[in-house]
């Protein structure tokens, strides 16, 4: 049974008595008896108490007010005592007073009381000063937040807002959005913070819950598609895998020679593959046609990128020159003849003026324009830029660099054991895909991917089961919400691998030679393309993908020019 003293040490979980305990029978208290075995708990472990208050709660936040009283009734719980609903209230209310003279029902210690009553105090002081009540807002910083002691950096900035012109300017220098908005709610949210969930328990925590379990399902799911939105609880989250791209959509068979580079436009509509045939194509993806054709290495082309508006391309290679293209016209802009070696990776940044390009003696910063901006003497074997424009990470041997391009110094430097080969770079910039081979080269061998956590400097996962020993074998990020890892390989097979828990999901064959370098669509995440030594690129999709084009073509829209 459960001690009556239980409910008195949580105050909004308090005993309420139902008429039954007039009669000397509590039905709470029977209810907590199943065949004469003490069940405070729920048959899977979890308290009762708890999880009655949580549906009372999710019952109240629907609107089922009635049903809400009638399981505290019969359960003998309250959700929470009659002095916090008052301080939750109040808070909602704007009745300061009222509010502070509730603080003593929260159970706080001494510390939290201090943070709560500052919370408190500087709401009402900006509500003082939206409504223009400046001699009363500065009593409140005076006499009520600066005896506080409390973040007086804040105080500071407090004491800045008074010389706000508007409430408009207040609102804006504050980043609060005033008495009308959700600054109360998020006031209450601050303040939960500070107060035992045994006392206020959290808004929505059920359905908070519910919606964590559902996302670590997705999180966890090996096959998960996003356009499974399906969030029902009746059963765990499943999706198969006829949602990711396991077919051979198209094969490109232009080149001539082994394809070593290809990357997607970022619209997602075109690919350009380059090759050791020294040619460099722009293929259309509605078509899987060639655009274009670009002529103008002099030996073999190693790397490619598109333009942050993809109206131009950057290409170099063994010839150590880069080479900038404009793709409408496929004509030659401007050649770059700073390397003095071949040049083996390239990266915009987002102005799409300026570009960077590696080779094994140099890294160059340089604009669009000809001139060079910066040089670093180091190798850089391959490379990756922000999103946001604001670092470099540059590869070169078994050392990575991150460089800030704000001020180009080197922020941080970490060391792989083993060479690398090829480097890709998660689109939040937080994460960075490593492909290494031993040294010297040696007879293709099983390998390990490494997936780095860049902020914190640390390798934290491993993807297993490819080959690599001879060559260079890039991999990257794919999928929804880039839940895959995929990478090339010596066996000439694709392997794609679940991002979060490191299972090897799928093994792709087709190729007849190395694939030395896949690619995902950024707009089309069931869409992506490997290049391999066999002269072929090969457009990958799901068997639905692969059903449309077969009825396209059997309808006479094979997409030829």
């Amino acid at each position: 049974m459960k001690p009556e003293s239980e409910s008195r040490l949580h105050h909004n979980g308090t005993h309420a008595p139902s008429s039954d305990d007039k009669n000397g029978h509590n039905a709470a208290s029977m209810s907590m008896h199943v065949d004469g075995v003490d069940s405070d708990t729920t048959p899977s472990g979890f308290s009762r108490l708890e999880l009655v208050r949580l549906m009372v709660q999710s019952l109240q936040s629907l609107g089922y007010q009635k049903s809400a009283r009638e399981l505290e009734a019969e359960s003998g719980f309250q959700l929470e005592s009659p002095a916090v609903t008052r301080f939750r209230d109040s808070v909602l209310q704007g009745d300061w007073n009222t509010v502070e003279l509730l603080i003593g029902d929260l159970n706080l210690d001494t510390t939290h009381e201090l943070s709560v009553k500052f919370l408190i105090r500087e709401q009402k002081f900006l509500e003082l000063l939206e409504r223009r009540n400046i001699k009363d807002a500065l009593i409140v910083l005076r006499s009520e937040l600066t005896p506080l002691n409390q973040n007086m950096d804040r105080v500071h900035s407090l004491t800045s807002y008074m010389m706000s012109s508007s409430p408009e300017d207040l609102r804006q220098r504050a980043d609060w959005d005033g008495v009308n908005g959700s600054s109360r709610q998020n006031l209450l949210s601050s303040l939960q913070k500070f107060i035992s969930p045994a006392v206020m328990v959290p808004e929505n925590r059920l359905e908070t819950m519910l919606k964590q379990a559902v996302d670590h399902q997705i999180k966890n799911c090996f096959y998960h598609d996003n356009r499974n939105t399906s969030k029902s609880l009746y059963s765990d989250h499943v999706c198969d895998k006829t949602g990711i791209p396991t077919v051979t959509r198209q094969v490109l068979e232009r080149h001539t020679n082994e394809v070593w580079y290809i990357s997607f436009s970022h619209d997602g509509k075109y690919l350009a593959s380059a090759s050791a045939d020294s040619k460099i194509i722009i293929w259309n993806l509605e078509t899987f046609q060639p655009m274009h054709t670009l002529q103008g290495h002099s030996n073999k082309v190693s790397c490619c990128a598109w333009s942050p508006n993809d109206m131009q391309l950057l290409t170099a290679g063994y010839d150590r020159t880069v080479k900038l293209w404009d793709i409408q016209t496929a004509t030659l802009k401007s050649t770059f003849p700073h390397h003095s070696d071949v040049v083996t990776c390239l990266g915009w940044l987002p102005d799409g003026e300026r570009f960077v390009s590696g080779s094994e003696k140099n890294l160059f910063l340089m604009a669009t324009a000809g001139n060079l901006l910066r040089q670093w003497p180091f190798p850089v074997r391959d490379l990756a830029i922000s999103a946001d424009g604001q670092t470099l990470v540059a590869m070169g041997g078994t050392i990575i660099r991150m460089i800030s391009l704000v001020d180009f110094t080197e922020v941080s430097k970490l060391e792989e054991t083993d060479g690398i080969t090829a480097i890709s770079l998660s689109k939040d910039g937080q994460f960075l895909l490593v492909n290494t081979t031993v040294k010297p080269a040696q007879l293709p061998m099983h390998r390990e991917i490494h997936l780095w956590n860049l902020p914190e400097g640390r390798i934290v996962r491993k993807y297993s089961g490819y080959k690599q020993g001879l060559f260079v074998i890039r991999s990257c990020f794919g999928g929804w919400d880039e839940r895959f890892v995929i990478s090339g390989s010596e066996d000439s097979k694709v392997y794609i691998w679940h991002r979060e828990n490191g299972n090897l999901i799928q093994t792709l064959d087709g190729h007849d030679r190395s694939v030395t370098m896949v690619a995902w669509n950024p707009t089309n995440p069931t869409m992506f393309a490997s290049a391999s030594d066999d002269n072929t690129v090969r457009i990958w999709g799901t068997p639905e993908d692969a059903e449309v084009d077969s009825a396209q073509i059997l309808n006479g829209d094979s997409g030829s020019e």
